[in-house]
C-alpha cells in the first residue's frame, strides 16, 4: 500500500515517524523511479501497515491519498495502483457573522481587505516588471510564478513598502499573493490551449470598488466556540454567528473532523465566514430510501399556466422532470419539480431600488437606504435560487440509488436564444449548480450518477417506438421547445419533458440505437440522429444547442405523475437532511 502526502516534507515526516520508505519524486524518461539523481517524492511505502501506523500519518496531515500498489512496481513503471478510500473527506459551511461595531476592530477588519488587495497588486507590478525587464535584457532574473517565490520577495520588501504589515495576520498577503498565482496559471494554461471555456485574460490590478473583499487563513488560531455562536480568526479574535455552528462544531469537538481553513469575505455589506475541513467518514456506509431505482432527470426551464376555478390564472415553472423506474417491478412514476423564479419575483423591486440609487446622493443617508434595499432583493434571489438547487439535488441523491443526468452546454444554450428574457430565465434557473452538486452528494449517500452524452438527442427520438430499421422515430413539432411533439409515424402525442426523462431513464441500456459521432470541441451542432435531416435549421447554425442524452424503450405497468415543489418542505424529500 502507498501513501501519498501533500509535500514532499509532509512524506519525510511520515517515514521518521513511522520507520516507511519514503519512495522518489518523478519518474525518468523510462517510467522507471529508481534512479541515484531522482529527488524523494510525496509517495511513502506503508507495506501492509498502514491501520496500525494511520494515528501517526493523520498527526502529520489528513490530506493524503491511499493507492493499492506496491514500491516494486512504481520503482519499476510508476504505477502506483487503484486508488483506495483514506477515511476522510473535505466538505465546507459558510455562516454569516456580525459585523464589528466598534470602530477598532472594524478598521482591523477592513485593514486585512486592503491588505490582501495590497499584496495582490504589488506581486502583479512586480510581475509586470519582469516582463519588461526581460524583454530589454534576457539575462534579467525574474520571480517565479509560484507563491514560495513570491512570498519570499514579499517578506525582503514588505518593511519598505508596507510598514504597516505588523497589524494584520500574515495569511493576509500570503492569501493575495495565492490568488496572484492563481489568476497567473490560469492565463497561462488558457494561452496555452490547456484550459477549457472562454479566453483567460492577462490579471488586472485590482481596486476596493471592483474587489470583493475577502482573506483566508490557513494558519493561527481557527476555531468555533464551545458556545457555538462564536468563530475565531488569527488576529481579529472571535466573531458571533448568526446561526448555529453545531453542524461544524459537534465534529470538531469529538474530533471526527479538522479544520483546514476559514474564509473571511464581504458581501452585500455583511460578513461571512466559510470554513473548510475535513469530516472523517463514517464506518457504516449509507444507502438510499430506493437503491433499487433508477431516475432520469431532464433538467429544463418550463413555464406553465394554470387556470383556477376562480378565474385566475396561476404561473409555474418546471426546474426538472424525474422519471423514475424500478428496475425490479418496472413500475415508473414520473414527477415534475417546480421551482421559483427566484430573479423575476423581485425583479420590479430591484428596478424599482436602483432608480431611486442613482436619484441620491453618495455617500448620504438615503443613498445607503435605497443601497440596502437594492442588495437586500439581490441577496433573496440568490438564496432562493440556491435553496431551490440543493432541495432537488438532496432529495434525488437520498432517495434514488441511480441517477441519470444530461451534459447541457447552457453557453452555447443562451447563445441561441434570441430574447434576453429566455436566457436570463436560464441563468435564473442556476442548472449549471445541478449537476456538480449531485457528484458530490452522492458520495454521501451512496447513490450512482451517470452523466449522458450530451450530443444524444434525449427530447427528439420517440421513446419505445422503434422503427424495422432499429432505429427511433424523431418527434417534431411547430417550434424548437414545444412542450408537445407528434411522432410522424404513429401519430401520437408525446410530452417533450416526460419522454426526455424517460430516455435518460434508459440510458445506457439501449444507448446503441444511435450511433454518437465524435464531435470537434469548438462545434456547438449536434450529430446527425436516424431518422433526421442532416442540414440543420437557422437556429442551429447560430450555435443553438440541442439536448441531448441516450434513450431507450422500457417496459413499464404503470405511470403516475405527482408535482413536487420546494415549499412542500426539506425532510419528505430529505430525510437524512433532518438527522444532522
Amino acid at each position: 500500500m502507498l501513501v501519498r502526502m501533500h509535500t514532499t516534507t509532509q512524506a519525510a515526516r511520515v517515514a521518521g515517524l513511522t520507520g516507511w520508505a519514503q519512495l522518489p519524486g518523478k519518474p525518468d524518461k523510462n517510467g522507471a523511479c529508481s534512479g541515484e539523481d531522482t529527488k524523494p517524492g510525496r509517495l511513502v511505502d506503508a507495506g501492509g501497515g498502514f491501520e496500525t501506523q494511520r494515528a501517526a500519518v493523520e498527526s502529520v496531515s489528513v490530506l493524503f491519498e491511499l493507492f493499492d500498489g506496491i514500491a516494486v512496481d512504481y520503482l519499476d513503471s510508476g504505477v502506483v495502483g487503484e486508488p483506495l478510500p483514506s477515511g476522510w473527506m473535505v466538505t465546507a459551511a459558510k455562516f454569516e457573522v456580525e459585523c464589528p461595531t466598534d470602530r477598532t476592530r472594524c478598521s482591523l477588519v477592513n485593514s486585512h481587505f486592503g491588505g490582501r488587495r495590497f499584496a495582490y497588486n504589488w506581486g502583479l507590478a512586480r510581475v509586470k516588471a519582469d516582463i519588461d525587464a526581460r524583454k530589454h535584457d534576457p539575462a534579467h532574473e525574474s520571480v517565479a510564478w509560484n507563491l514560495a517565490a513570491l512570498r519570499k520577495a514579499w517578506n525582503v520588501e514588505k518593511g519598505a513598502i508596507a510598514p504597516w504589515w505588523e497589524a494584520n495576520s500574515k495569511e493576509t498577503y500570503s492569501s493575495g499573493l495565492d490568488d496572484l498565482v492563481t489568476a497567473l496559471g490560469n492565463w497561462s494554461a488558457s494561452k496555452k490551449g490547456l484550459r477549457k471555456g472562454r479566453t483567460v485574460g492577462f490579471p488586472r490590478f485590482r481596486s476596493r470598488s471592483r474587489d470583493s473583499g475577502r482573506v483566508r487563513f490557513t494558519t493561527g488560531t481557527m476555531r468555533l466556540e464551545p458556545d457555538r455562536r462564536g468563530i475565531t480568526l488569527p488576529v481579529l479574535g472571535t466573531l458571533r454567528s448568526k446561526e448555529n455552528t453545531r453542524r461544524v462544531q459537534r465534529h470538531t469537538a469529538s474530533g471526527r473532523a479538522r479544520i483546514l481553513n476559514m474564509t473571511m469575505s464581504e458581501q452585500w455589506g455583511r460578513l461571512f465566514v466559510s470554513v473548510n475541513y475535513a469530516l472523517r467518514t463514517p464506518e457504516t456506509a449509507s444507502t438510499p430510501a430506493q437503491p433499487t431505482t433508477r431516475a432520469g432527470v431532464d433538467v429544463g426551464i418550463r413555464m406553465h399556466k394554470n387556470a383556477l376555478g376562480d378565474g385566475t390564472v396561476v404561473h409555474r415553472r418546471t426546474l426538472a422532470t424525474v422519471v423514475v423506474r424500478d428496475l425490479v417491478t418496472s413500475e415508473e412514476t414520473v414527477t415534475e419539480y417546480t421551482a421559483p423564479a427566484a430573479l423575476h419575483a423581485v425583479l420590479g423591486g430591484i428596478r424599482r431600488a436602483n432608480r431611486e440609487l442613482s436619484r441620491r446622493i453618495p455617500g448620504s443617508r438615503g443613498y445607503l437606504a435605497a443601497k440596502t434595499k437594492l442588495t437586500r432583493s439581490s441577496r433573496r434571489a440568490v438564496n432562493v435560487r440556491q435553496e431551490s438547487v440543493h432541495q432537488l439535488t438532496s432529495w434525488l441523491t437520498a432517495t434514488y440509488g441511480e441517477i441519470v443526468v444530461e451534459d447541457l452546454d447552457l453557453a452555447s444554450m443562451k447563445k441561441g436564444m434570441g430574447r434576453r428574457a429566455f436566457r436570463r430565465s436560464v441563468s435564473d434557473a442556476g442548472l449549471g449548480a445541478i449537476r456538480p452538486q449531485l457528484a458530490y452528494k452522492a458520495n454521501r449517500t451512496g447513490a450512482v450518477v451517470t452523466v449522458a452524452d450530451r450530443w444524444f438527442p434525449s427530447s427528439q427520438l420517440h421513446r419505445g417506438h422503434a422503427l424495422p430499421d432499429g432505429t427511433y422515430c424523431r418527434l417534431v413539432g411547430k417550434g424548437r421547445i414545444d412542450k408537445h411533439l407528434t411522432c410522424p409515424s404513429t401519430g401520437e402525442v408525446v410530452d417533450r419533458d416526460h419522454n426526455a426523462g424517460g430516455n435518460l431513464c434508459d440510458w445506457p441500456d439501449q444507448a446503441s440505437a444511435v450511433q454518437l459521432e465524435p464531435r470537434p470541441r469548438t462545434s456547438a451542432l449536434p450529430p446527425a440522429v436516424a431518422g433526421t435531416s442532416a442540414q440543420p435549421s437557422r437556429k442551429a447554425k447560430l450555435g443553438r444547442t440541442r439536448k441531448t442524452t441516450p434513450q431507450g424503450k422500457a417496459a413499464s405497468s404503470e405511470v403516475r405523475t405527482e408535482r413536487r415543489s420546494p415549499t412542500q418542505g426539506t425532510a419528505a424529500r430529505n430525510p437524512a437532511r433532518g438527522a444532522a
